[in-house]
C-alpha cells in the first residue's frame, strides 16, 4: 500500500520523530497534518515541507480541543501520535502529580487522539501509537517511562481488534538522537547520552529520527500488519 494521496495527521508532528515521519510520508506522496502545541514550531515545519503540510495547534491534554480539532480535520487515513513528554528520578522522590502530567500527555493524550480520530479514518487506514524501549528494558529512576510505554502497548493489542479493518501498531523507539521532541541539550549532556547510546545497542551508535520514521512509514504502508509493537532501538534489549 502506497502513502501517494493518502491524508495522514501527526500529533507531535513539530519536532523529532514526529517531523521525521512527516517528511517521510510528504516524500511518498501523502499530505500530512500535524498537529501540537507550539505553533510557532508547526508552522516552521509545514513551510519547510511546502503545499504538502498543513498544520493545526492542539494540546493533547485537552480532551474538548481534541475533539473539536478531528471533528473539523475530517476524514483521514492515517494518525501517527507522536506527542510525548519526560519525567524521571528514583520512584520514591517523584512526586504523584509529575506522573500524572506524563501519563496526561504520552498515554491519555494518545487514547483520547484514538478515540476522536477512529470514526475519521478509512477502512484500510491505520493509527500509529509510540511506546519505548523502556517499558522492556528496565532503567533505574525511569519507572513512569516503564509504566506508560506498557499501558500504550497493551491498549493496541484491544484496540487492533476493535478497530479492524483499520489497524493499530505501536512504534518503540530506542536511544533517538532527538531527546524525544527535539529539545535542545547542552553539549555535554548530550554527548553523555550519545555515548550512552553507543555502549548499550548492539549497533554501537545512537538512532536517527529518520531510521525511526523510516519504521512508521512501513507500519502505516503495510496493510497485514496490527496489533504489533515493532522496535526500532539497534539492538537494544
Amino acid at each position: 500500500m502506497s502513502l501517494s494521496g493518502k491524508r495522514v495527521v501527526i500529533t507531535g508532528g513539530g519536532s523529532g520523530i514526529g517531523l521525521a515521519t512527516a517528511r517521510a510520508a510528504a516524500a511518498r506522496g501523502a499530505s500530512v497534518v500535524l498537529l501540537g502545541r507550539t505553533e510557532r514550531r508547526l508552522k516552521a515545519a509545514a513551510d519547510e515541507m511546502g503545499p504538502a503540510a498543513t498544520y493545526r495547534a492542539v494540546d493533547v491534554t485537552d480532551a474538548a480541543a481534541v475533539d473539536e480539532a478531528f471533528a473539523e480535520l475530517g476524514p483521514l487515513d492515517h494518525l501517527v501520535c507522536a506527542a510525548a513528554g519526560a519525567v524521571a528520578g528514583p520512584f520514591t522522590d517523584l512526586a504523584e502529580r509529575d506522573v500524572r502530567d506524563f501519563f496526561e500527555t504520552k498515554f491519555w493524550g494518545q487514547y483520547r487522539v484514538a478515540r476522536a480520530a477512529l470514526p475519521q479514518i478509512a477502512p484500510g487506514g491505520s493509527m500509529l501509537l509510540f511506546s519505548g524501549f523502556l517499558y522492556r528494558k528496565a532503567a533505574v529512576g525511569l519507572a513512569p517511562f516503564a509504566a506508560v510505554n506498557g499501558a500504550i502497548e497493551g491498549l493496541v493489542k484491544v484496540l487492533a481488534l476493535e478497530a479492524a479493518p483499520v489497524r493499530v501498531n505501536a512504534l518503540s523507539p530506542g536511544r533517538i538522537d532527538t531527546l524525544g521532541g527535539g529539545e535542545p541539550m547542552e553539549p555535554a549532556a548530550r554527548r553523555e547520552y550519545v555515548e550512552l547510546a553507543g555502549r548499550e545497542a548492539t549497533l554501537g551508535r545512537i538512532g536517527t529520527a529518520d531510521e525511526a520514521a523510516h519504521a512508521a512509514v512501513f507500519l502505516l504502508e503495510n496493510a497485514y500488519t496490527t496489533g504489533v509493537t515493532l522496535d526500532v532501538d539497534g539492538g537494544l534489549r
